[in-house]
């Protein structure tokens, strides 16, 4: 059984089977810890990142380490907090729930006599506390008096820890105070030569955390957890095949590396967004494909919903303004700050402070191609699941499925599904047709590149990046290389296109191979390098074959 949304719930062993990725980003939180002494100062730490991007299995898995590994558990207690921390509303309810996990830890180490011990002290202090004291420390001491009796430091392991600070900096009031005592107060607390270890996970560097008079400024070392790579997207994949035993998927997968690359594009590699993904491929394609993108848009709702909830008011617009708008941009990256202000009539001021806030949470990416920066939704299926919740118009955007298919299904597979009603097969009769082409000439331009700068493409100058970003981009081989292989006129065009985009020089043999086909004369070709000769025939054979036919 999955669990997409409670990773918590996995028990040890299922945990350590499934932890196949962020593996570098682990053996450097696991030394770290290694090397923090029972007594002396301490650097805490914050995991930042997005839903989904592994915070809380991250936490777990430290969790396992510190009660396994005797390099860790000779001298540390792992805390493990439930994921909210609803009983929390001032400082010293969150120091009496680290006594209650406390209690939890010995519990399960099996040492029943100090938890039953701790449990004791825990109820008869806290019915003598001051209750008023937002700020009382009781339940503080109780915790160091406890562990070092057991000469262990404790490793607090605090999900959401930026919603657990907005809870506790409030002085009787509702009131978000960024000075709060209590902020002080927790600081002086963790600044000890005794003090616990914090490691937290959160959304977002906050300002409690950023600004520079702030409490904890420079105090938390922030550890990013972004995008996986595409070996990771592989590894992730595979042990999902395997754990749930469909060595069909695996193998559909490790034949196919470019559904592999494309499901990476699709979920921004994301882990909760690829696991959610993988049940859609688990289950099989269904005999109508809309009905499978619609199921993966129900399936990731409960998802994309807290995530886009976890916004502010105008971050919210200029997300859905950034979806909505996506299929206007043709051959672009994305959308300018000014663009974005005309599209919401908010300030093009506010706009570049909210884009540069939802770029360091990593829900948008952007590039300075053509000039002028541009941005867009880092994950395709996040856009695609804002546009479904837009004008029923967009919701019925071809664009938007063919990405979708694209991702999803092989051309024997669409071949397969694509029916309507009275026989009349969609892929010979619609844009759908272009996905599985335009994979092979993805290929196909890719080679060329690999002739002209090497497999590494390591040469390629950087302000060229964007511009080969593009000529390699979905919206590119859909709307101009695709067509192109059926008739002269678009191959006209699209030659004109990447003229007018400047790929003259550096996408040098795909332009001849066009010019080559138009003129009909396959001596032009002998114009290249013997080496760049081979990829630059391939798409020349490939746009005359097709336009004889």
């Amino acid at each position: 059984m999955s669990h997409h949304y409670n990773p918590d719930w996995l028990s040890e062993e299922a945990l350590l089977a499934s932890f196949v990725a962020r593996q570098n980003d682990f053996a450097f939180m696991r030394a770290e810890l290694a090397r923090a002494p029972l007594q002396g100062n301490v650097q805490h730490y914050l995991l930042v990142g997005v839903r989904g991007a592994g915070k809380t299995t991250m936490l777990k898995r430290l969790a396992v380490a510190i009660r396994r590994e005797p390099d860790l558990n000779n001298h540390l207690l792992a805390l493990s907090f439930p994921e909210e921390l609803y009983q929390v509303k001032k400082l010293s309810d969150f120091w009496w729930a680290a006594c209650e996990a406390l209690v939890d830890e010995l519990d399960y180490l099996e040492q029943s006599h100090e938890a039953e011990k701790l449990l004791l002290a825990i109820d008869q202090i806290r019915k003598q506390g001051d209750k008023n004291n937002l700020a009382a420390d009781a339940g503080f001491k109780l915790l160091q008096d406890t562990c070092a009796a057991l000469k262990k430091r404790p490793v607090m392991l605090v999900d959401n820890l930026d919603l657990v600070f907005d809870r506790i900096d409030k002085s009787g009031r509702k009131l978000k105070d960024p000075h709060s005592p209590a902020y002080w107060a927790l600081r002086e607390a963790l600044s000890t030569t005794t003090s616990p270890i914090v490691i937290g996970g959160s959304v977002r560097l906050s300002d409690a955390f950023i600004d520079y008079d702030k409490a904890f400024y420079d105090f938390f070392l922030p550890k990013r957890l972004g995008k996986l790579s595409l070996d990771e997207v592989h590894s992730v994949l595979e042990h999902l095949a395997d754990a749930q035993d469909q060595p069909e998927v695996k193998e559909r997968l490790r034949s196919n590396p470019a559904r592999v690359e494309a499901l990476y594009e699709l979920t921004g590699g994301n882990p909760r967004a690829l696991g959610l993904i993988f049940e859609l491929l688990r289950n099989g394609p269904n005999s109508r494909a809309v009905e499978d993108f619609e199921r993966l848009m129900d399936i990731t709702t409960p998802y994309y919903k807290a995530r886009i909830e976890d916004l502010s008011e105008q971050a919210q617009v200029i997300m859905h303004a950034l979806a909505v708008n996506d299929a206007k941009l043709g051959l672009r990256f994305g959308h300018t700050a000014a663009e974005i202000a005309s599209y919401t009539d908010l300030p093009t001021t506010s706009i570049s402070a909210q884009l540069s806030l939802l770029e360091n949470e990593g829900l948008v990416e952007k590039s300075p191609a053509h000039g002028r920066t541009q941005y867009r939704i880092t994950e395709q299926m996040f856009r695609l699941w804002l546009q479904m919740r837009a004008t029923r118009r967009i919701r019925q955007n071809v664009i938007s499925l063919a990405k979708f298919f694209e991702a999803m299904y092989e051309q024997e597979e669409l071949q397969a599904m694509l029916k309507v009603e009275g026989g009349t097969n969609v892929v010979t009769t619609s844009k759908h047709i272009h996905v599985p082409q335009g994979k092979a000439i993805k290929s196909y331009v890719m080679e060329a590149l690999d002739a002209e700068y090497g497999a590494a493409q390591q040469n390629i100058p950087e302000d060229m990046e964007g511009r080969l970003y593009k000529l390699l981009s979905t919206e590119f081989i859909e709307d101009f290389l695709v067509p192109a292989l059926n008739a002269p006129d678009s191959a006209a065009l699209v030659l004109k296109e990447m003229r007018d985009l400047g790929y003259e020089k550096h996408a040098r043999p795909l332009i001849l191979a066009f010019e080559a086909a138009l003129e009909d004369k396959e001596e032009m070709l002998t114009e290249l390098e013997p080496e760049l000769q081979g990829a630059t025939m391939h798409m020349y054979k490939r746009l005359t074959g097709n336009w004889k036919k």
